[in-house]
């Protein structure tokens, strides 16, 4: 059965940059049953795409753009698309979710996914045009930055194209560069550097084709009842589109965990400095929403000399209180330059403050640091290094590499703060158990969205728990695995899901595709196969136990202060509960019952 016409484009096009042949194939309903689309689709398109141990930056290394049925669609929120490859800064799988315009603009294209394999001999640029795929020089775009290569390129071809594009970090391959569109970024995990690698600046997309649905009328009665839940919902009536993502910042630093200064402690004295209201009275000017959004969560801040999307939370505590700043011209400029130049914010602040500490601990001096005086709290010290990370200058060579490898050549690995690579975000797991278990067990390394126990560890959303309490907190990460695994399959923004439950995505689902997908038992098991899915594709390379951990200051330094003073993170006893309850064996590895009891046998090879 085609599955064109029922919320999906129906198609799978790859193009191999080093032959220039395009193939398109048909997405098959078994997959489409098995893994959705977005999240899921990539992670099975990836898996049976390479082997183990293949270079990140290697023409093998595929990226994979990816729609869910309900992208581009009535349903509220269905602007996501999911980048999904093996990571660079990692070396493990990895999957960033992005919004914007793009991924309807690709689907109206004709297509539900792009796999994109080898690479050009001349930097390039991917034209996508009502089906049509092929490929151009764009030596012309060489160093341009994100802002401007993608103005530059809807100057040529139209202003109706939808372009993705990385800026000079990518095409530097830098392990910590990004992927962006409309202001938004794919940002985490180096997928601007596999872009990189494949001589890639740009890929522009344009569809006319209509996007339709299996049951027109009842999606539409579908959609209306998710819309009014997301219109009565406090998070998503009022927080989100008044303060976007910031407005959280004052609660989670009452809460004792906002990490603060590197992680030494979870409450910052000048949040109030830097809090939504605050934004929101000053540099805030426009509010800004991806397509089909109710809620608009983004915020556009302006300058006499730039426009700056957000900050958002992870942005502005990334390059504040973890820094002990709290000078929010400061902190936008420093967003500016890693949205211009195309690398992680979060990536990024968490390198400086990692920098600030050592240097504050006398390990680094001012000469090492090409000058800078790097102490907790100065603005000056964090626009220097920024814009050394950014453009690769001096020390900003090696600082853009990672706390992984800086703290290895330093010596200083116990107050590195990142999972498997990967830096860690803005929730203190000191003071938020949950969140500690969900960046340990996350499939990309630390992320706070893959398990966002936050919401009722910190922000009472639909309930409280203790946030420092171990007890039930495997249950939740393993729930909310499954459910955001779920979610960045649809095509439906996570925010969205604050509001919905699963009868109303399943109602959507259903409607859209004609599929059996109403039921929540049926969703949690396509999360749970997801999920259990991109955790083979780590066992395969080599992922176990010891490294589903969390930086030792976390587990053996007491919290000095706040509400959790004195707590630290019991890794292992959550750990030991959470693999019982996933069904994987001591060490991490998904037994042969879960596999077997998931189907994951009949749609990928366990041999290579």
């Amino acid at each position: 059965m085609s599955l064109s016409g029922r919320g999906y484009a129906g198609v799978i096009v790859k193009l191999d940059l080093s032959s220039g042949i395009v193939e398109k194939t048909v997405l098959s309903q078994r997959d489409a049953l098995m893994v959705l689309g977005g999240k899921g689709l990539g992670a099975l398109l990836l898996y049976n795409s390479i082997r183990g141990g293949v270079d990140p930056l290697s023409p093998e290394n595929p990226l994979i753009l990816v729609t869910g049925p309900l992208t581009g669609t009535l349903a509220p929120s269905s602007c996501r698309f999911s980048i999904v490859t093996k990571s660079p800064h990692t070396g493990l799988f990895l999957d960033s979710n992005c919004g914007g315009f793009f991924g309807v603009e690709l689907k109206k294209a004709g297509f539900d996914a792009v796999v994109i394999t080898g690479k050009a001999n001349r930097l390039s640029m991917i034209i996508i045009d009502d089906g049509d795929v092929y490929v151009e020089d764009a030596k012309w775009m060489t160093g341009l930055k994100t802002m401007e290569a993608e103005k530059r390129v809807k100057d040529r071809l139209g202003g109706e194209f939808r372009v993705l594009t990385i800026g000079p970090a990518g095409e530097e391959l830098v392990p910590i560069a990004g992927i962006f569109t409309d202001q938004r970024c794919a940002g985490r995990g180096g997928a601007g550097a596999v872009m990189g690698s494949k001589n890639l600046k740009s890929i522009a997309v344009r569809g006319e084709k209509p996007i339709t649905v299996y049951d027109p009328d009842g999606f539409k009665k579908a959609c209306w009842r998710a819309h009014r839940r997301i219109r009565m919902h406090e998070v998503t009536a009022r927080s989100l589109p008044i303060y976007g993502t910031v407005n959280i910042i004052e609660t989670i630093n009452e809460a004792g965990a906002l990490p603060t200064r590197n992680f030494k402690t979870g409450v910052f004295q000048d949040t109030w400095k830097i809090s939504g209201y605050e934004w929101r009275r000053t540099l805030w000017k426009k509010d800004k929403a991806c397509f089909g959004c109710p809620i608009a969560c983004s915020k556009l801040a302006l300058s006499s000399d730039y426009v700056v999307d957000g900050p958002d939370y992870e942005t502005l505590w990334a390059l504040g209180p973890l820094c002990g700043v709290s000078d929010k011209e400061a902190i936008v400029y420093a967003n500016w330059l890693c949205d211009a130049y195309g690398v992680d914010t979060i990536s990024t602040g968490v390198i400086v403050s990692f920098i600030m500490e050592l240097y504050e601990r006398k390990i680094l001096k001012s000469e090492d640091l090409d000058g800078v005086d790097a102490r907790w709290g100065s603005s000056e010290a964090l626009l220097k290094l920024v814009e050394k990370i950014c453009r690769g200058d001096g020390v900003g060579r090696e600082l853009r590499l990672g706390v992984k490898k800086l703290s290895v050549k330093y010596g200083c690995e116990d107050i590195a703060m990142h999972v498997k690579g990967l830096e860690m975000p803005g929730y203190e797991p000191r003071a938020s158990k949950g969140m500690g278990l969900g960046y340990a067990t996350s499939d990309r390394g630390a992320c706070h969205l893959r398990a966002y126990t936050a919401d009722k560890e910190l922000l009472a959303y639909g309930g409280a728990v203790d946030p420092v309490k171990v007890d039930g907190k495997a249950k939740l990460v393993v729930d909310y695995q499954n459910e955001k695994a779920l979610i960045d399959s649809t095509g439906i923004c996570f925010f969205a899901s604050f509001a919905l439950s699963f009868r109303e995505i399943g109602d959507m689902l259903a409607t859209a595709t004609g599929l059996p997908l109403d039921k929540a038992d049926t969703l949690r098991t396509i999360g749970e196969r997801v999920y259990n899915l991109t955790r083979l594709f780590n066992v395969r390379e080599g992922v176990r136990r010891k490294d589903d951990c969390l930086p030792r200051r976390l587990l053996e330094e007491a919290m000095p202060e706040g509400p959790a003073k004195g707590s630290i993170v019991e890794l292992d006893k959550m750990l030991n509960e959470y693999y019982v309850l996933r069904g994987w064996d001591e060490n991490g590895i998904p037994k042969s019952e879960t596999i077997k009891r998931l189907n994951l046998d009949s749609i990928i090879s366990l041999e290579n």
